[in-house]
């Protein structure tokens, strides 16, 4: 075969080297921001003074929260159960919402009408939530309300805490609690009756100059005296049990009132750091695009 048949063998061209171009091109970057330091320093500077600027401009939200205690009514010997408003939980949430029982709020917290739609909320306590469709586990319930105004919305949750409170408990527990607190009062009364009928008998006995029989007669009317007298205290007792029951079990109250604190909505120190990250950014993405921003400018001008 002759040198002029011969098959010429291509050349193998090299590879590019992969690592080394990304090398120069993290080289270019990171001269870019070497070179125009002051663009990433001035975006973090004007990043902080907006944020700043944006924060005193903001408003302060604060929540005021009241926690209330639904009640368990009793049937009127204490000793069963019974269903009412305050073994329906959703019973809060009717009445807070009510724009009713908002406006009384609003006149109580000294707040313009309206002030509170759509600023009021409730919340079953954490631990308990579980247990509402259970009988005879009441739960605590949170009032929340927001705005601005901090004292006045925390005058509103107690507000309407005692709205709350008067509404669920209804007129039975009221009533019963009325009640016993008469027959309490009419207990005493017959107690210090009977107290002053046993005096006056055990001093006809000790004076002395009674015949037998009389002092006998004396002596059975003390024992029936003091057999009444235990009786009443019996009742007295008993009856003041209850009035505890219903007005530490049965009756709903305020568990905690209210007190405003801030959840700002934007807060200043968040706004700062945003907006230094924001600024810091800008500042970067401009130094590495300065360069090709120029070439672009004076292609077009030429």
């Amino acid at each position: 075969m002759g040198p002029e048949t011969q098959v010429r063998v291509p050349r193998e061209r090299p590879l590019p080297d992969v690592d080394a171009e990304q090398e120069l091109e993290l080289g270019r970057y990171w001269n870019a921001l070497i070179t125009r330091w002051w663009l990433p320093l001035a975006g973090l500077v004007a990043g902080i003074a907006i944020g700043y600027l944006l924060s005193l401009g903001g408003h302060q939200i604060y929540t005021a929260k009241a926690t209330i205690y639904l009640g368990q009514p009793l049937n009127p010997t204490g000793t069963g159960q019974i269903q009412s408003l305050s073994t329906n939980p959703s019973t809060v949430k009717q009445v807070v919402l009510s724009p009713y029982w908002q406006h009384v709020a609003e006149r109580q917290a000294g707040l313009s009408s309206g002030a509170l739609r759509g600023q009021v909320s409730t919340q079953a306590v954490a631990g308990v939530a579980a247990a509402l469709g259970r009988v005879g586990q009441n739960p605590l319930v949170n009032i929340v309300v927001t705005g601005k105004r901090r004292l006045k919305i925390a005058l509103a949750a107690d507000a309407l805490a005692r709205i709350a409170v008067k509404q669920v408990s209804g007129a039975y527990v009221a009533k019963k609690i009325d009640t016993l607190k008469r027959l309490i009062a009419a207990d005493r009364q017959e107690l210090a009756s009977t107290n002053e009928r046993l005096k006056s008998l055990q001093a006809a006995v000790q004076s002395g100059g009674l015949p037998t029989v009389e002092r006998l007669l004396f002596a059975n009317q003390i024992g029936l005296v003091v057999q009444e007298q235990r009786q009443v205290i019996t009742d007295q007792t008993q009856n003041e049990q209850l009035l505890t029951l219903a007005q530490t079990v049965e009756q709903s109250q305020v568990i905690t009132p209210a007190r405003a604190t801030k959840t700002t909505a934007r807060s200043r120190r968040n706004s700062i750091l945003v907006g230094a990250l924001i600024g810091l950014l800008l500042g970067i993405l401009a130094a590495l695009l300065w360069e090709p921003a120029v070439r672009v400018a004076r292609r077009t001008s030429v």
